[in-house]
């Protein structure tokens, strides 16, 4: 598969692997892609979120950082482990 990356994003990729953070160009991608399929998954909860809230099915906010943190330490530890 070949797609075309704008100007900037061509050059960030470039600067990303010359800085050392990514081995490869390739490395890099996945990752950005691994975290677009994050993003998306997590609209698909936060819609499913707001349509339980419409129906009064409401989660005390202590469960809610509590699941937030577990997730952002999940996407760290994912992330981490990629490089």
């Amino acid at each position: 598969m070949s797609s075309e990356l704008s100007p900037e994003n061509a050059e960030f990729l470039k600067q990303s692997v010359a800085d050392g953070r990514y081995a490869h160009a390739s490395q890099a991608l996945n990752e950005a892609m691994t975290l677009l399929r994050m993003r998306d998954e997590l609209r698909a909860e936060v819609q499913i979120g707001i349509e339980e809230a419409d129906r009064g099915e409401l989660l005390p906010a202590e469960d809610v950082f509590t699941r937030l943190n577990e997730r952002a330490a999940r996407i760290e530890q994912s992330a981490g482990r990629d490089k």
